[in-house]
């Protein structure tokens, strides 16, 4: 019977009919609480009843510990919430990065309203580090009701390092490692000798964050380990340390090798590397390097020893050395090996100056050397910008997104300045008026307008959806992608509106 009274007053409106006092007894019976409003008490018996009938009988009353209520940390606007959910279902999903540091840089916290979709983002996943200090009490509460979630809140303090998982146990050295390099490293000295090879080195590369000097005799210790994995990843790491006994044997080998006689470089390579350099983890041939057992020889040689010793052996600057290397017939090894070794030793400086030599030249691409993309977004957002707009205006066309200039840019998620974006915007407008070329001939230009969307300062929205001669040919071709990139411009000034951060920058 109480079905049908709560069917009648749903069907009549509350506003129509009133539940009797027996039903209302029934409703309280079954723990819905009957002091709230007339339309909530209603949807809720209906919610109750329904879940009762599906099921086929009296629901129990639950007898275990209700988890405490979270406490809310943060208000997003209704605005703000239709906001971030176009970003997550939407088509605005490529803005999430920027709204996560529009929050951070605000001191916000993230809805927890939307957990369950954000947490189903891959970039939310893979950056967690970054992501987890946007969580507020709520989002926390949220995330520890969530068997998978919870994992990701753990204190790694907490794992046992003689009892625990693999995985628990790399934890707990990602987090000692940073906490207490020399703690971490007694943690895998205690077990060391019972460890299996395959953990061994993976142990040994979460040694990465904080490597010194102090822990160079343990990893020389490994290279004479029976297995090869363990000496492989002690030999990098040795490598990266200054000074160390390896690294020093390795510039010791280039010595060596490598000569300047008359201006020219002279390699005078043995038929493969030694045992001691074997050692030392230079392989007789490697899959990376192109060319034959020497080439592999001096490829792996020169990425591992740090680009500033060419400066202080050949007793030249940079830009001499290059040009010594670049007229070597081992040029293309040298200068894979010189990117690999700027990557490997995060050589800020290197980088910027021989990605400016790259830029020389118009057939190189950051797809044609290996480790290319690496090097270039080591590159600090100042520096990406001078490059690109220099290379930009010693170009009449915006050149393809296959290009140095444009993947410098797209590595650098910091907002373009102004004066770079409407120089773009204007060799942009030129290229599309030039009608005796195809439209598949300019598709380049789509990429381009998409990162423009993405990375210009959207106080230019005025600006950019002015200029744009809507009578020419071309223009059919053109409307609808400059028109979603003028609503993503205006879609990102809608959203540091809403939360606050207008006119302010992320970086």
């Amino acid at each position: 019977m109480l079905w049908q009274k709560l069917s009648k007053a749903a069907l009549l409106g509350t506003e129509n009919s009133q539940l009797e006092e027996p039903s209302l007894q029934r409703l309280s019976e079954l723990g819905v609480d009957t002091h709230q409003e007339a339309s909530l008490l209603l949807a809720n018996g209906v919610s109750m009843l329904a879940q009762m009938r599906k099921a086929g009988f009296k629901l129990f009353d639950f007898q275990g510990e209700m988890p405490m209520a979270a406490t809310q940390t943060g208000s997003h606007s209704p605005k703000a919430l239709h906001l971030l959910h176009l970003m997550l279902s939407g088509p605005h999903g490529d803005v999430l990065p920027e709204y996560l540091g529009l929050l951070k840089a605000g001191g916000k916290t993230l809805p927890a309203s939307e957990l369950p979709a954000l947490m189903g983002q891959k970039y939310l996943q893979t950056t967690w580090q970054e992501v987890e200090p946007l969580m507020g009490e709520d989002g926390r509460w949220l995330l520890r009701q969530h068997p998978e979630w919870s994992k990701l809140l753990q204190d790694p303090t907490q794992y046992n390092w003689q009892t625990g998982s693999r995985q628990e146990r790399l934890k707990l050295l990602a987090f000692w490692r940073v906490q207490s390099p020399r703690f971490a490293l007694e943690l895998i000295q205690s077990t060391w000798e019972t460890e299996n090879p395959n953990d061994k080195a993976a142990f040994l590369a979460m040694m990465q964050p904080n490597l010194c000097s102090e822990e160079a005799p343990f990893l020389e210790t490994c290279l004479n380990d029976k297995r090869k994995e363990v000496r492989q990843v002690s030999a990098m790491l040795l490598a990266k340390i200054p000074n160390s006994a390896l690294a020093l044997r390795m510039e010791a080998r280039a010595a060596q090798i490598l000569a300047v006689n008359n201006g020219r470089l002279e390699v005078n390579l043995p038929e493969e590397p030694d045992e001691a350099a074997q050692r030392d983890g230079l392989q007789k041939l490697h899959p990376d390097w192109q060319g034959g057992a020497k080439a592999a020889h001096l490829g792996q040689l020169v990425s591992r020893i740090n680009p500033t010793f060419w400066e202080t052996f050949l007793k030249m600057p940079p830009i001499e050395v290059v040009s010594v290397f670049q007229k070597s017939h081992w040029w293309q090894t040298l200068r894979q090996g010189l990117v690999a070794a700027i990557v490997f030793h995060y050589e800020i400086k290197w980088a910027g100056f021989l990605a400016e030599q790259l830029l020389k030249d118009t057939s190189i691409t950051y797809t044609t050397i290996p480790r290319l993309d690496a090097m270039l977004e080591l590159l600090p957002s100042t520096e990406v910008h001078q490059i690109a707009k220099q290379q930009l205006t010693e170009n009449t066309e915006l050149p393809s997104h296959y290009s140095i200039p444009f993947y410098l840019l797209l590595g650098d998620d910091s907002h373009w300045p102004d004066e770079l974006s409407m120089l773009i915007i204007s060799k942009f407008r030129k290229e599309i008026y030039k009608d005796y070329r195809q439209f598949w001939q300019m598709q380049h230009l789509q990429e381009w307008l998409k990162l423009l969307g993405l990375r210009c300062n959207p106080r230019l929205y005025d600006q950019l959806q002015t200029g744009w001669t809507n009578t020419d040919i071309q223009w059919r071709y053109w409307e609808k992608p400059v028109e979603e990139m003028l609503a993503r411009v205006l879609f990102r000034w809608e959203l540091r509106k809403e939360i606050g951060m207008n006119g302010q920058t992320t970086t």
